[in-house]
C-alpha cells in the first residue's frame, strides 16, 4: 500500500516507503488506540497530489518539494485545532457528503491509473476532460488483464483469511505473471532512512497550501476518529489527543520528505486480527519496512505497475459504500441528492471545490430543516399523564381555551419570523392561554427575544395570555435583561407542561 499510494501521491514507490515509517512511530510516542495505523492513505494521497501541483506552479517548485510543506502545515493546523478545541469541525463532513466525497475519490482512483492499466494516455484531471480530450485506442490487454486479477485477489482474500493481507498475495501472483507477459515493472527500489530535512518554505507555496491544508487535516482527522470507533478494544476515543497525535505525525513526516498520511481502516483492522497487543506494535512495522527492499530488493523490482495500479483499483472499491447510498435514499432522499451532487463535484471540479461544494449544500441543509422546522399543538392521551402532538395522535384531547405550542427546533434569528407566524396561526378565537414549551431553546440570541416580546405584545392584542414553559435559567437571565420578561411576567413562567395546564385549569375554577 505505501509504494501504491506513493505513486498515487506523485512521488514513487521508494518515497512512498519511506513515508509509511515516519507516522507508524510518531503515532506510537504521541497515540492512544491500541491498533492504529497511520501512514500513507489513498484518499489523502489523492487529495495531496490534486493540491500539489497548483501550489507547486504558484511557487515555481516540483510537486514532491511542495508536498512535505503540505505535511508540516495539515500537522500545525491539526495541533492549533486542538488548541482551540476545533476537533467538533471534523463533524461538517456529514455521512451523505463523506459517502458522496468518497465515491468521487474512488473514480477519480481509478481514472488516475488509465494509462499504468490500460497503456491510453488519457487526461484524467477531471471527468470532463476525460471524456472530451482523451484520445481513445484499444487497450493493452496483458495490463488490464493483471491489474483487474491483481484487484481481484486483494478483494477476495479476506473473505476466505483476515490473516494474510490480499494485496501481498495479489502481488506475489503479478509478478511471475508479469514477468512472463513482458509488461513495465515498478523497476529498483531503494531503501533508506528517512532523512531529516526542513522543507523549502515559500510565500508563494504557503498561501496556495493553506485551505487545501484545512481541507486535508479536517478529512484526515474524520478518518482516525471513524477508524477509531469502529475499531476499538473498547475504550473510549479520545479526539483531543487523537488530533494531537496526528498533528504530529504529520509534521514529522513533513520534516523527513514525506507527504500528508491518514488512518488506515484495512491496516489497523489487521493489526487487531494479527494479535498486535499495543500500539507499539508500529515499530516492529516501520522496522520491517525499512529492512525489506534490502532482503526483498530483487523481488519488489520485478513488481508490474500495472500490479500497484490494481492495488489502487481495489483501494478504490473499498471507499464505494453501496449499503450507505441504499440507506440514504430509503431514508432521507434530500441527503442521497447532496451525496450524488457532492460525487460530481469531485468528479467534474476538482477534489477540493468539490468537498468545499458538498459542505456548503450540507450547512445550508441543516439550516433550511431549521428555518422551517415541524410544529405542534399537543393535548392529553387516554391512559397517559403526558402531552402529544394532536396531529400524530387522533385521540388526543385539548384543554378549552388552553393552546399548548411547541416549536420543533432551537428558536434563534434565522427561524424567529417561522416561529412567531406559527405560534399566532396555532390561536384560534376561544384562546386565553398561549403556552410555548420551550425546551427545545437553550439559549436565545437578540432576534429571538424580540419576536418573543412581538409574539407577546400580539397575544394580548388577541385577548390572550402568553405563557412559557421548561425555560432554562440561561434564558431566564436573557430575558430579563432584555425587557421581555416584564411583559410575559415571571408568574407566567413554569416548570413543566403539566404545572402549566395544572395553573390554568385552577384558575378557570376560581
Amino acid at each position: 500500500q505505501a509504494m501504491a499510494y506513493g505513486s498515487l501521491a506523485g512521488v514513487g514507490a521508494a518515497v512512498g516507503l519511506s513515508t509509511a515509517i515516519i507516522p507508524l512511530l510518531a503515532y506510537a510516542l504521541l497515540g492512544k488506540h491500541k491498533w492504529m495505523s497511520v501512514g500513507p492513505e489513498s484518499t489523502v494521497a489523492l487529495m495531496a497530489a490534486a493540491a500539489a501541483a497548483p501550489a507547486a506552479a504558484a511557487a515555481g517548485m516540483e510537486p514532491a518539494m511542495v508536498l512535505p510543506i503540505m505535511a508540516a502545515i495539515v500537522g500545525i493546523v491539526l495541533v492549533l485545532g486542538r488548541l482551540i478545541n476545533a476537533a467538533f469541525l471534523a463533524d461538517l463532513l456529514s455521512l451523505p457528503v463523506l459517502v458522496g466525497y468518497l465515491t468521487g475519490i474512488a473514480v477519480l482512483m481509478v481514472m488516475s491509473q488509465l494509462q499504468k492499466l490500460t497503456g491510453i494516455d488519457a487526461n484524467t484531471d477531471n471527468l470532463w476532460k476525460l471524456i472530451t480530450e482523451t484520445q481513445w485506442t484499444m487497450p493493452n490487454f496483458k495490463t488490464l488483464a493483471v491489474g483487474l486479477l491483481v484487484a481481484v485477489i486483494a478483494w477476495g482474500m479476506p473473505k476466505f483469511t483476515t490473516r494474510i493481507p490480499g494485496a501481498v498475495v495479489a502481488l506475489a501472483v503479478a509478478i511471475p505473471l508479469g514477468i512472463l507477459l513482458g509488461i513495465p515493472t515498478i523497476g529498483p527500489v531503494s531503501s533508506s532512512l528517512p532523512k531529516f530535512a526542513i522543507p523549502d518554505l515559500s510565500m508563494n507555496a504557503l498561501q496556495a497550501l493553506i485551505w487545501p491544508s484545512i481541507t486535508v487535516a479536517a478529512v484526515a482527522f474524520t478518518d482516525v476518529m471513524i477508524t477509531s470507533r469502529a475499531i476499538s478494544d473498547g475504550t473510549r476515543s479520545d479526539p483531543d489527543r487523537e488530533m494531537v497525535a496526528l498533528g504530529g505525525a504529520q509534521f514529522a513526516t513533513g520534516f523527513f520528505g514525506g507527504y500528508p498520511v491518514s488512518a488506515s481502516s484495512s491496516r489497523t483492522a489487521l493489526a487487531k486480527v494479527s494479535g498486535a497487543t499495543s500500539k507499539h506494535y508500529a515499530v516492529v512495522v516501520a522496522g520491517i519496512i525499512l529492512i525489506a527492499p534490502l532482503i526483498l530488493g530483487a523481488v519488489l523490482a520485478k513488481i508490474p505497475q500495472a500490479g500497484l495500479a490494481g492495488i489502487i483499483l481495489y483501494a478504490a472499491f473499498t471507499l464505494v459504500e453501496v449499503p450507505q447510498w441504499r440507506k440514504l435514499r430509503r431514508l432521507h432522499r434530500n441527503e442521497y441528492a447532496i451525496a450524488a451532487i457532492c460525487t460530481l463535484a469531485v468528479l467534474f471540479f476538482g477534489i477540493l471545490p468539490g468537498i468545499g461544494i458538498a459542505i456548503a449544500l450540507s450547512i445550508f441543509a441543516f439550516l433550511a430543516r431549521m428555518a422551517r422546522p415541524t410544529v405542534s399543538v399537543l393535548g392529553f392521551t387516554p391512559m397517559s399523564a403526558s402531552m402529544h402532538g394532536i396531529d400524530t395522535h387522533e385521540d388526543s384531547d385539548t384543554v378549552p381555551g388552553l393552546v399548548v405550542f411547541r416549536y420543533n427546533a432551537p428558536l434563534f434569528f434565522i427561524n424567529a419570523p417561522d416561529f412567531f407566524d406559527e405560534a399566532i396561526d396555532a390561536m384560534d378565537e376561544d384562546t386565553e392561554v398561549l403556552l410555548v414549551n420551550m425546551e427545545a431553546s437553550p439559549n436565545l440570541d437578540t432576534t429571538s427575544l424580540d419576536t418573543l416580546q412581538e409574539l407577546a405584545v400580539a397575544v394580548k392584542d388577541a385577548g390572550a395570555e402568553l405563557w412559557l414553559a421548561r425555560t432554562r435559567y440561561e434564558v431566564e437571565e436573557l430575558m430579563e435583561k432584555h425587557g421581555v420578561m416584564d411583559i410575559i411576567g415571571r408568574q407566567n413562567l413554569h416548570e413543566t407542561l403539566g404545572s402549566a395546564v395544572g395553573v390554568y385549569q385552577a384558575s378557570r375554577l376560581m
